[in-house]
């Protein structure tokens, strides 16, 4: 049974669905994210409607994500380039967006029902720093000629949006051209930079002043549940 279906189980189907929406790096891995949330969380249905009542949901994402095992390394690599210089190497042109306009220069690029919802008009830069990286050759990649699309052929990463969120841990979602045409699109590369261009995540986190992949332990609360002996939190009911 994959992640999002043992969680539908032991925490409901709202919850598999925000699971879905908010941990798309965690879900490339069969079997962390359940392993995570059931770590530190004791089944409940009950677990997403008081996330969501309380207006926890950025508190939640974050405190998952810094509960993954990272690899520290003291020595970082040092990054004379930006993003901009560096993605050029690797055949991109990157763009910043600042504006709603911005955003929707690039909807161009997306064929019909493939379109990101990033371009239904909204507040998306209220939450998110928003980029496209549009490879330079990308007139010349046709959709027709990937029948079979997978999430990383040519197409599908001819344009990429990098989105990262506008918190203290700036989670990073990579999207690729397909939508939901592929497996887990909002993960392209595995939401790794450096997998498009060795140094890419410390540019960002130089250039923009970011903080990607930080290893900051951060605490999370919820009204009504405690922490037990064996770690987990548990709901409880004033009598």
């Amino acid at each position: 049974m994959d992640d999002l279906s043992l969680i539908k189980k032991y925490y409901g189907e709202n919850m598999s669905h925000l699971c879905r929406e908010l941990f798309p790096t965690i879900l490339e891995n069969k079997g962390l994210l359940f392993n995570i949330i059931n770590s530190k969380f004791n089944p409940s249905k009950f677990l997403y409607e008081d996330i969501i009542s309380e207006n926890k949901v950025s508190e939640f994402k974050n405190y998952i994500y810094s509960l993954l095992d990272k690899e520290k390394n003291n020595k970082k690599e040092e990054v004379t380039k930006t993003p901009f210089e560096l993605l050029e190497e690797a055949g991109y042109t990157l763009y910043e967006c600042k504006s709603e306009n911005d955003i929707q220069k690039f909807r161009k690029y997306f064929k019909k029902n493939e379109e990101l919802c990033t371009f239904n008009y909204g507040n998306r830069l209220y939450s998110c720093y928003m980029f496209f990286a549009v490879k330079k050759n990308v007139d010349k990649i046709k959709r027709e000629d990937f029948k079979e699309p997978k999430r990383q052929d040519e197409y599908g990463t001819s344009v990429i949006s990098i989105q990262f969120s506008r918190d203290n841990k700036n989670t990073l979602s990579i999207k690729n051209r397909y939508n939901h045409t592929v497996s887990n699109p909002d993960a392209t590369f595995s939401n790794n930079l450096d997998n498009i261009i060795p140094g890419l995540t410390e540019s960002f986190n130089e250039y923009y002043n970011f903080n990607i992949n930080s290893d900051d332990s951060i605490d999370f609360e919820l009204n009504n549940y405690v922490i037990a002996n064996d770690g987990k939190y548990y709901k409880y009911n004033y009598e």
